[in-house]
């Protein structure tokens, strides 16, 4: 009975964690239009009337992205698209803490320590909308307590084995950064459990296919320097992607790499509230890990490999058994090495130090060795009240949001479908409730509802398996600088001008060339008196 009232426990909390992504229709996520609106173009890729066969092309390589994409267009036989992300990313936040417990059992670590990963199932890369890298996370911890279970099995299981491979191919589907931090784990884990070469050509085995995937997709695309015709499209203001010869490495100083580590985990709300939540989480860890040395109230259970269990041909060097005692902690360790030591930005991948930072705190309950039971169970209790909290404040702000919207979906039904339109973004707000620029890409929520094409897009970037067939993408102002659009350039190659804010330069003067459609809530809608010029 105490086991089944644990387990209903478990399932409400879970579920209180993706409650919030049903309080509001539009999600306050900066990036998710665009993934939305390419997830429409492979989903709808033949309907004639969206025009996206014309415009696109779906490359034949599996790149990164897919973990995306493909559950995507599975969901979307069923349901509608905005219903479809809604779904998956309410299965996401249940599998972000059920993961982080199926890793810590694997490092001999108590599951229930898991309940440190509740209240950040609501952090800063969620309200960025990093779409394809959140959802590499579940699959990360899943591979990395699988493959801790590969190496530390007497016999591995050919089960086992098949399980560890498609993990880390899943994981490679979804986001190459993410896959990478999984590189840096294998080989540490690996330097825990090291029994030969012989040991690590067996163990490894399973992780060959992954590995064949991403050179499959990074080789050509950065180091074999295809030719212009192979390349994924280049777009106005963003650089060549057919080489590492030009990272452009941006870094920032290492003190405030530092001092805005909370900031990059809580700092998403304007009103200061997930910073208290922060500060809360932390004091949590801290005493967890401070009291993680008193007496236990009975010996625990046995969860599997556990740290103190010597290798099947005999205890292992000093060195190698406390690494091997304390693999979860040397890959918080590691994470937050990544954190600190990488650049900020890379050419066309921006905040790239700033996503390990999580995972560095997902794994951080790693360091509280004692179980979650006796008078540590009031610990859990208070993780629990702090995630409903959070859950609760998450679920306020995407409500709030909707008042931002306002009327923006009445515009969009104006449009017609498998046209061309515009964003022309000089207000980006809001200042509240999130302090993301959370309109830089609300054009894209056109692509993703009418179909058609949007002046910036994110197909043809490496990782997308979407790019533009050639002459087809129109020309645009990069879409932090509105003020750069040129009529004469750029005005004929589109149907619809979507603005928002005051517009400045010949922005401002669009009333010479289209007609105002609609104005809702901050926002114009144009539409050009004349056919769109030919393509």
């Amino acid at each position: 009975m105490k086991g089944r009232a644990e387990r209903a426990l478990v399932g409400l909390v879970l579920v209180a964690g993706a409650a919030p992504f049903w309080a509001g229709r539009f999600l306050p996520f900066l990036d998710m239009p665009q993934h939305l609106g390419l997830a429409n173009v492979l989903s709808r890729y033949s309907d004639p009337g969206l025009g996206f066969s014309r415009t696109y092309a779906v490359g034949s390589a599996l790149s990164p992205y897919w973990g995306y994409c493909a559950p995507m267009w599975l969901l979307t036989r069923a349901l509608p698209l905005e219903l479809a992300n809604r779904v998956l990313f309410s299965l996401w936040a249940m599998a972000l803490p059920l993961s982080v417990g199926f890793a810590l059992r694997a490092f001999g670590r108590d599951w229930r320590w898991a309940a440190f990963s509740l209240p950040l199932v609501w952090h800063e890369n969620l309200f960025f909308g990093f779409a394809p890298f959140l959802l590499s996370m579940p699959v990360y911890f899943a591979a990395v307590g699988l493959l801790a279970r590969q190496l530390g099995e007497e016999r591995p299981g050919a089960s086992g084995s098949a399980l560890l491979a498609a993990a880390a191919a899943a994981l490679e589907l979804a986001h190459a950064q993410t896959y990478l931090l999984f590189g840096l784990s294998a080989l540490a884990l690996l330097a825990a459990e090291w029994r030969g070469l012989s040991f690590g050509l067996r163990r490894g085995a399973p992780l060959a296919p992954s590995l064949a995937l991403f050179g499959a997709w990074f080789l050509p695309t950065f180091v074999w320097n295809p030719s212009p015709g192979a390349r994924l499209a280049h777009t106005a203001n963003y650089r060549d992607f057919g080489s590492l010869r030009h990272l452009g490495a941006v870094f920032e100083p290492g003190a405030e790499t530092l001092a805005r580590a909370p900031e990059r985990i809580w700092g998403m709300y304007a009103d200061g509230s997930g910073a208290y939540a922060g500060m809360a989480w932390l004091l949590l860890l801290a005493l967890s890990v401070a009291l993680a040395g008193w007496p236990e109230p009975g010996p625990l259970r046995a969860t599997g490999a556990g740290p103190d269990a010597p290798p099947p041909d005999g205890p292992p060097p000093p060195l190698r058994a406390a690494l091997r005692a304390h693999r979860g902690e040397l890959l918080a360790v590691l994470a937050f090495a990544c954190y600190a030591l990488l650049p900020v930005q890379v050419v066309g991948q921006w905040y790239l130090n700033a996503r390990y930072l999580v995972f560095a705190a997902l794994l951080a309950p790693a360091f509280i060795a004692s179980s979650a039971r006796g008078f540590r169970r009031l610990l859990v209790a208070a993780l629990v009240l702090l995630a409903l909290f959070c859950d609760g404040n998450a679920a306020r702000k995407v409500a709030a949001f909707q008042s931002q919207v306002g009327g923006f979906a009445g515009l969009l039904e104006r449009m017609e479908p498998g046209k061309k339109v515009l964003g022309l973004v000089f207000d980006r707000g809001p200042a509240w409730p999130v302090r993301q620029p959370l309109f830089l890409h609300f054009a894209a929520y056109y692509q993703a509802l009418r179909g058609g094409d949007v002046g910036f897009s994110f197909a043809g970037l490496p990782a997308v398996p979407v790019r533009y067939r050639p002459g087809e993408q129109a020309p645009h102002p990069g879409e932090w600088a509105p003020q750069d659009f040129r009529w004469q350039e750029m005005g004929p190659a589109y149907d619809y001008f979507l603005v928002r804010g005051a517009p400045r330069g010949e922005a401002a003067r669009l009333g010479e060339h289209a007609d105002l459609v609609g104005e809702e809530a901050g926002w114009k809608l144009w539409r050009r008196r004349e056919p769109a010029a030919a393509r």
